[in-house]
């Protein structure tokens, strides 16, 4: 019966309007405690704090020696982070090994999205508001997989969504998302339009090597809340996190506390949250003098 369910289950995966069913026990939902990494964060339960592996797949990780490593790691981690901040209800799915050698729960992790492709059904998604309805969901392995941002990383006997990631990872190749080439994924968090855009940036600092001297300024036009957003450097896979919390409105100064990541020739600033581009500027054809700041005219693009 289970080898049937994931037959079907292979091939209405690419329906937006598929409702897909975990196939193993779900537990929750519990809350996000923190992020670690692109594969790992914290949940608290009754039994306190408890470390959770998104098992099936591998992010990036810093100091990793490959092209897989350090450069993706920080947008891993924030693509991770701004999909479950903390607080944010989750349900865990268990596979047949629930831990491993760490301690460490190994799960496929659901968050809610009304226009998710998964399902959890009545008593699972219970809660004290809604203690028999149905809840629509996106799994967390398969977006971060698909996004480019992590491998498959199978390891017996938890096997049950090994296909699904193996295609997600070929889409994500032949797309050249991620880890698999230079262009930025796009399409895991929500798009909705937020009241902050690119503004100015200082990209020619007249500091050695530019160490601490770039910065980039946004506009909030209206009270935010920017927890969760960055700026991001396609080039150095370089990230920038807005502060959290609800901001503005007025010019919100982000600065780069390292060496140079902007490129003085032109380069492409990207506002992101989770993986959407939420804005971008191409500063392109402005090359400039030590300490100048150039600011953009026009509409965002």
């Amino acid at each position: 019966m289970r080898l049937t369910f994931l037959v079907v289950l292979c091939l209405v995966i690419g329906s937006a309007k598929a409702q897909l069913l975990p196939v193993g026990p779900v537990y929750g939902p519990v809350p996000v405690a923190t992020v670690t990494d692109g594969d790992t964060l914290v949940v608290a339960s009754n039994a306190g704090p408890r470390i959770v592996r998104l098992t099936g797949i591998d992010a990036p990780e810093t100091g990793q020696a490959s092209a897989f490593g350090t450069a993706y790691a920080a947008q891993a981690t924030a693509v991770l982070a701004t999909l479950l901040p903390p607080g944010t209800p989750v349900w865990l799915e268990l596979d047949s090994g629930e831990t491993d050698a760490y301690g460490r729960l190994l799960a496929y992790v659901y968050v809610e999205d009304e226009l998710g492709e998964w399902l959890i059904k009545g008593s699972l998604a219970a809660t004290a508001d809604a203690p028999s309805a149905d809840v629509r969901v996106r799994q967390v392995n398969l977006l971060i997989v698909d996004a480019g941002l992590a491998t498959v990383l199978t390891v017996p006997p938890n096997t049950a969504y090994e296909g699904l990631y193996l295609r997600a990872e070929d889409r994500a190749r032949r797309a050249g998302l991620g880890v698999w080439g230079s262009r930025v994924a796009v399409g895991l968090a929500d798009t909705r339009s937020v009241p902050v855009t690119i503004s100015c940036t200082l990209y020619n600092p007249d500091t050695p090597n530019d160490a601490d001297g770039e910065w980039v300024s946004l506009m909030v036009a209206e009270p935010y809340d920017t927890t969760g957003l960055y700026l991001f450097d396609e080039g150095s896979k370089s990230v920038f996190p807005l502060p959290s919390g609800m901001q503005g409105p007025g010019e919100l100064r982000v600065h780069n506390p390292d060496q140079g990541v902007w490129n003085n020739s032109g380069d492409v600033i990207y506002l992101m949250s989770g993986n959407s581009i939420l804005d971008s500027w191409d500063y392109s054809g402005r090359l400039v003098g030590q300490g100048t700041v150039t600011c953009r005219t026009g509409s965002p693009h």
